[in-house]
């Protein structure tokens, strides 16, 4: 035999060995994949973790959709059992990362359609817990609710870019415009300074919860309420102590909130005529503007009202 056989036949088998060695480090992959899931179905997240994770690492690995879609859901729920929460709680960001990543490389029918879920999951966490924050909010926490649902926004978006979020978005300062409202009628202290800050920011999420709902009835009613608790705040404020100049300024203050409540509470009222609390507000806020004549037309219509019921 020639040496120039013996070289083509040595060059083949190391060819065949090399596949050999290929097939058996993607067979031993596809094996820990499945394990990693098998463990996942039997609650043991952590140990599914800390099985996956070496072979996601790995070079060979990095292409493979199935492994990053049950990291994902590892991710999932371990998120879950963590009780985590924040806008960077790194189960969450880690699982989003993983399906949006089996999504790009390629998923079976099936596996894409629980991915989809999956990550619709992740994209209501994400506004529940900024809901959540509303209901229990602090002063200083506005950030992190507009980052959760910024979160929320861009995930949704990806799933279906033709989504309209204005709704949400709507309700979302709606409801910040509310909380902020609610530290202003509390009995807390707070410096003039941050008083003013906490009005300011009330009033902006109102404006802005009807950019996206001009025709919103409530938030035209509480954008009102607001602007004229903070005339009548600014009133209240006036004691023996307060120079005649500073009387005029509060009390020129105290028109001008009281004229821009007018417009909020007159839309409001344009919306649904029959209801009491726009009527009454009207009618008080003519009063204050010493708009008698208007303020007694308001009066005479809930005295009718009242009268038929």
């Amino acid at each position: 035999m020639s040496a120039m056989n013996i070289d083509i036949r040595s060059f083949l088998l190391a060819g065949m060995l090399v596949l050999v060695a290929a097939c058996s480090s993607s067979a031993w992959s596809q094996g820990e994949v499945q394990r990693a899931a098998d463990l996942g179905r039997a609650g043991k997240w952590t140990e599914a973790k800390q099985l996956l994770e070496p072979v996601l690492i790995s070079s060979n690995y990095q292409s493979s959709g199935r492994a990053w879609f049950v990291m994902g859901f590892i991710h999932k729920e371990l998120h879950k059992s963590q009780g985590e929460f924040g806008v960077d709680a790194p189960e969450r960001l880690a699982a989003v990362a993983c399906f949006q990543r089996a999504q790009q490389l390629g998923l079976s029918i099936s596996d894409q359609q629980m991915a989809s879920e999956a990550l619709d999951f992740l994209s209501r966490s994400y506004f529940r817990e900024a809901i959540g924050m509303v209901e229990g909010f602090t002063w200083g926490s506005t950030n992190d609710i507009i980052a959760l649902f910024s979160r929320y926004e861009a995930l949704e978006l990806s799933l279906n870019p033709n989504k309209d979020l204005g709704p949400q978005r709507s309700d979302l300062n709606r409801y910040l415009g509310q909380a902020h409202a609610m530290l202003l009628d509390s009995e807390f202290p707070r410096t003039s300074a941050e008083s003013q800050a906490i009005f300011e920011a009330a009033i902006g999420h109102y404006r802005s919860a009807l950019e996206s709902d001009p025709g919103e009835y409530a938030t035209q009613y509480n954008l009102a309420i607001t602007l004229y608790n903070e005339g009548v705040r600014k009133l209240k404020s006036i004691g023996h102590e307060t120079s005649m100049f500073e009387l005029m300024e509060i009390q020129d203050g105290c028109v001008a909130l009281f004229e821009q409540s007018l417009a909020p509470m007159q839309a409001a009222h344009a919306q649904q005529p029959g209801r009491l609390e726009t009527l009454k507000g009207l009618m008080t806020l003519h009063y204050a503007l010493s708009q008698k004549e208007e303020s007694d037309r308001y009066r005479a219509r809930i005295e009718q009202i009242l009268g038929d019921r």
